[in-house]
């Protein structure tokens, strides 16, 4: 077609050269997912479930799936969420055998869906990821890999990477000196060696370090198979069942946990709905709890009097501890644990609060003094919760992540921050909940990053970067937000990387439900886009493509009605 034959009007007039595409056509995408945990489970899940012409790819620096539930094995780990409430929404399982089952039932919950959805097939296990640095010229992040078995590398590339590796799994012995030189076995509770609880442990000598969430679950583990255990007891703690109310309808509820019956059990497979709602009960008591993180608030003050007293009344026989153990802060401005039998192993344990001077060779000496022998000393001292990636993430200008989130962590919502195009982290600063379960905000975020795929590969982007602005937004939000909450007042924490005094890195400025609205409507305005390099303009509307759209290119009759309802509603019956 010449020129000439063209209308007047649009001759000499502003033109570049259209995509031969159509509209709806999904740009080919590689995805790369750090982790095969809950996260990068449900990541995969929802990508497999709503995306098209995306290759993935799982590296997985363990030899399984399960993440923290495959690291953790030590005696009572159990999750401090009822498991009814600790599953996805896509996979709900009607066996759990209680309220608060052992962690081997929610690791092979785990392994039952990774095998449903085929997640072996899209993951390199045993494989971990060493560096990643952003190339501009490319759109995509080099990616070195580690092989775990032998220690080789390789190169991959990625247009995205979703950083899905968690939280609470980067521990260190605590540093208490002479700690190498104990001629015992020392062992942290993340790094468990020493086998089950059986007959082999009664005439061990057991110090246990800390009185955390770990602590509680595996002081009462392993206490009535030893022959001594002193738990060495720094802070303070609120040992809380917050599903206690739930568990009075049962009358093994006030051990607080419930071992349901073969006939309940039955009663869920055979009618699911039943179970559908106990779970939907579960969830809605757990997320109405919110007002009790705000300073001075009536559920606050009531919730702290009713505990106290709780924790006095069950440690009647040794009002030492519970003079001790009681805090003075407020309830959750640690995270609560429900404990069980933690009160109870205690008052049978010689609970010792003078503080560790150093560990001898025999055992711990305190600083009072007194020295005490051992076989085995337990470090349940917790985990590094800085959120500082264990290898470099260089983005734009070479900057790192380390550098962005060493004093503490900038992101704009915990899912991504400037200078780093194209990498989402999952669970990341700032996304956590200190009540109720992260499930729910985990498939969010999934559902989050689904959208931000679906937007690169529909509207042609090579790079997608927050805005900095909006990362000062979130921040101020943020230092904004804590101030009226309980956890920001004095208290040690993980929320605050163990500072009395520092920033609240951890949380969710709000409750779980103001994160899940927060998720469903991504500001897609916060962000800066650098499109393909074929739209050569860079013109934000190159990706109208060719006018036409796939299905009429595919020719295929029957198709073409898709924005006409199954099931119209007529006018005789409205």
């Amino acid at each position: 077609m010449s020129e000439d034959d063209v209308a007047k009007s649009y001759r000499g007039a502003s033109t570049f050269k259209l995509s031969d595409e159509p509209i709806d056509h999904a740009r080919p995408l590689r995805v790369i997912i750090i982790g095969a945990g809950f996260s990068g489970i449900a990541l995969l899940f929802k990508f497999l479930q709503s995306l098209q012409n995306v290759e993935i790819v799982i590296y997985e620096k363990n030899e399984d799936v399960g993440g923290t539930w495959l690291e953790s094995r030590y005696p009572g780990i159990a999750c401090d969420v009822p498991a009814l409430c600790y599953q996805f929404s896509f996979a709900l399982h009607t066996g759990w055998s209680s309220y608060y089952p052992p962690g081997q039932e929610t690791l092979q919950y785990l392994r039952d869906v990774s095998a449903r959805i085929g997640l072996p097939k899209y993951t390199q296990f045993k494989h971990k990821v060493v560096n990643a640095a952003w190339s501009e010229t490319k759109g995509k992040w080099d990616v070195t890999v580690e092989r775990t078995d032998d220690g080789s590398r390789f190169q991959d590339s990625a247009h995205l990477v979703i950083s899905a590796i968690g939280i609470l799994n980067r521990w260190s012995l605590p540093d208490i000196p002479g700690i190498n030189d104990f001629r015992g076995t020392v062992a942290h509770t993340a790094n468990w060696t020493l086998g089950p609880m059986d007959s082999s442990w009664a005439n061990r000598r057991v110090a246990v370090i800390g009185s955390g969430s770990t602590a509680t679950q595996v002081v009462p583990a392993i206490q009535p198979h030893v022959k001594h255990l002193d738990n060495f007891v720094r802070g303070q703690a609120w040992i809380a069942n917050v599903a206690l109310p739930l568990l009075k309808q049962y009358p093994d509820g006030s051990s607080g946990n419930h071992v349901f019956s073969e006939a309940e059990l039955r009663a869920f497979r055979e009618n699911p709905e039943e179970f559908y709602e106990l779970m939907r009960l579960s969830e809605d008591f757990l997320n109405g709890a919110h007002s009790m993180t705000i300073v001075g608030s009536p559920m606050q003050q009531r919730v702290r009097e009713r505990l106290a007293q709780r924790m006095r009344d069950e440690l009647k026989a040794r009002p030492e501890i519970a003079d001790a153990l009681i805090p003075d802060y407020p309830v959750v401005c640690r995270r609560l644990t429900p404990g069980t039998g933690y009160l109870k192993a205690l008052q049978a344990t010689n609970f010792i609060k003078s503080g560790i001077a150093r560990i001898t060779p025999e055992g711990i000496e305190t600083h009072d003094g007194q020295r005490r022998q051992y076989d085995v000393i337990v470090c349940a001292t917790g985990y590094d919760a800085s959120f500082i990636p264990r290898f470099p993430v260089v983005g734009r200008n070479g900057v790192t992540l380390r550098e962005c989130w060493q004093e503490y962590p900038r992101t704009y919502m915990g899912l991504c921050q400037d200078q780093h195009p194209n990498w989402f982290q999952m669970v990341g600063p700032n996304t956590a909940m200190a009540l109720g379960s992260l499930i729910p905000v985990v498939e969010a975020q999934a559902d989050y990053v689904v959208k931000v795929i679906q937007k690169m590969q529909r509207q042609r982007i090579k790079a997608m970067t927050v805005r900095k602005e909006a990362v000062d937004d979130f921040q101020r939000y943020l230092d904004s937000y804590f101030p009226r909450t309980v956890f920001a007042r004095k208290c040690r924490s993980w929320y605050k990387r163990g500072d009395v005094d520092g920033k609240v890195v951890a949380l969710w400025p709000g409750s779980s439900l103001n994160e899940l609205r927060a998720l469903e409507q991504p500001r897609w305005e916060d962000y800066e886009y650098t499109f393909v390099d074929d739209n050569a303009e860079q013109n934000r509307l190159y990706w109208l493509g060719n006018g036409s759209t796939q299905i009429e290119d595919e020719g295929k009759r029957g198709t073409r009605a898709w924005y006409l309802p199954r099931k119209p509603q007529l006018l005789a019956k409205l």
